[in-house]
């Protein structure tokens, strides 16, 4: 089997009193030679835990991936 790209799909679901937001994104990466798939779907999910804390409005350590143009 070859595998061409890896996604992941994170969200999470907060609760505060009686008030409930989830927020939640989905990220998808083509593989380069010499990736493995685990490492780019443990990457995509350190990118998208990143990313969902910052739609909360939790400051997090700058990650210029997500600002690469496709």
């Amino acid at each position: 089997m070859k595998i061409e790209k890896v996604g992941v799909v994170y969200g999470e679901l907060r609760s505060h009193g009686f008030n409930n937001m989830t927020h939640g994104i989905s990220l998808e990466a083509s593989l380069s030679p010499g990736d493995t798939a685990r490492e780019v779907r443990t990457r995509l999910q350190e990118l998208a835990q990143q990313e969902v804390k910052r739609l909360f409005g939790e400051t997090v350590e700058e990650k210029n991936e997500l600002d690469i143009p496709f």
